[in-house]
């Protein structure tokens, strides 16, 4: 298979993240070669994959949809829990590459999570916040 166009915008949005395929591929738990697949059109990914691809770089999975195709995949996008985006959001995503590199890998790990590991990781967050602005709010001993 190649498929250049699915190659072309996938590989555009790694680089508009200034990921490595490496990254991506640690990201997404696969060896990089088969990543590098995906980005040569060597091989494709499953629509599940390509939803997980599309949460990572922040954009809207329909846009690898139509880059891919008539492709037949094994589990549709439709059929799986994902993250869409208005088509005016896009202006107001922030840049992967412009964060902190802590910051781009706990981003990178949220966004591979699926959506009820995402709450879980956001009440965690919100407990340690809870937990240092309460600590910050004790009066000092006096010596």
């Amino acid at each position: 298979m190649n498929n250049s166009k699915f190659s072309l915008v996938l590989r555009m949005c790694r680089e508009n993240a200034a990921l490595t395929q490496k990254q991506v591929a640690d990201a997404l738990n696969m060896e990089r070669s088969t990543y590098a697949y995906y980005e040569s059109g060597v091989s494709h990914p499953s629509g599940e994959m390509i939803i997980r691809l599309s949460n990572l770089f922040n954009v809207d999975y329909r846009m690898f949809m139509d880059a891919v195709g008539d492709l037949e995949f094994d589990k549709k996008p439709e059929d799986t829990n994902f993250t869409t985006f208005s088509d005016d959001s896009y202006e107001q995503r922030e840049k992967l590459y412009a964060l902190k590199k802590d910051e781009q890998n706990f981003l990178i790990l949220y966004r591979t999570c699926e959506p009820e590991q995402r709450e879980e990781v956001v009440n965690l967050l919100m407990s340690f916040h809870n937990q240092n602005r309460s600590s910050k709010k004790k009066p000092r001993a006096k010596k």
